[in-house]
């Protein structure tokens, strides 16, 4: 097997190689980042889907978009959207023709073979806070990323905008929230209260059946996922009772 050629094993079971160059990850890679981040805030996948323009600009040509398509990697469909919609709207893309218009989502095939190029389960914050943010050296098929360091909260503080549902740091924008998100949106509340305190306890209520340990790590998880800048990181004290924040 070629240096830039990945074994994978598809849905059916069946292992099988591919030759995926640099341009092709890449483009795979922030595919697989808007397939994550529908599954994380429950929104509907093709209001995340990626535009051809989007997807050339990371490198990518016609050709290997169609090849996504015929191999069943990726499904496109045409916008029809208005301005004012609340959700983007489509029509079922034909066939192999792609415009200006068009835009791409994975299939579950598609998110199988990106999970196994990136290394990393779908699930991994990680995966989905750095894999797609770090820079590759040029000519590497998987470089390794170096891990998240934390450094202590720094005199700008975050700033939580509940009215706008918005996360900053400094003017940068952190995260916005489009759907409804209880658990993180009520630990960015307190820490909101507490001036962005380094430490807050799990402010999260009571609930029947339901761990709070269990419960307070997967919503720091879930902070942590799909950022649009990358800058402040979560994370718990270890006992499942409390919340620090840094930056990262």
């Amino acid at each position: 097997m070629s240096a830039n050629e990945k074994a994978w094993v598809d849905l059916s079971g069946k292992s099988t190689s591919l030759s995926i160059d640099d341009r092709l990850h890449d483009g795979i890679a922030i595919l697989w980042r808007a397939h994550i981040c529908a599954q994380d805030t429950g929104a509907n996948v093709w209001d995340l889907s990626l535009p051809t323009n989007r997807l050339f600009a990371a490198g990518m040509t016609s050709a290997d978009l169609r090849w996504m398509v015929a191999k069943g990697f990726a499904e496109h469909r045409e916008e029809t959207t208005n301005y004012g919609d609340v959700h983007r709207s489509f029509k079922r893309g034909n066939d192999y023709f792609l415009n200006e218009r068009s835009s791409l989502i994975l299939t579950l095939r598609g998110a199988a073979l990106a999970e196994t190029l990136l290394g990393e389960p779908a699930d991994s914050p990680r995966a989905t806070l750095s894999a797609f943010t770090s820079t590759r050296p040029s000519g590497s098929f998987l470089s390794p990323r170096p891990p998240v360091v934390l450094r202590k909260a720094p005199a700008v503080k975050p700033r939580w905008d509940a009215t706008r549902r918005e996360l900053t740091l400094d003017g940068l924008l952190v995260k916005r929230f489009r759907v409804p998100a209880l658990n993180q949106e009520t630990i960015l509340s307190v820490f909101e209260e507490e001036e962005w305190a380094e430490h807050i306890h799990d402010p999260l209520p009571l609930t029947m059946n339901i761990d709070a340990p269990t419960r307070l790590h997967d919503a720091i998880n879930r902070l942590n996922r799909c950022q649009i800048h990358p800058v402040i990181r979560f994370h718990g004290d270890g006992k499942g009772t409390g919340v620090f924040w840094g930056v990262s």
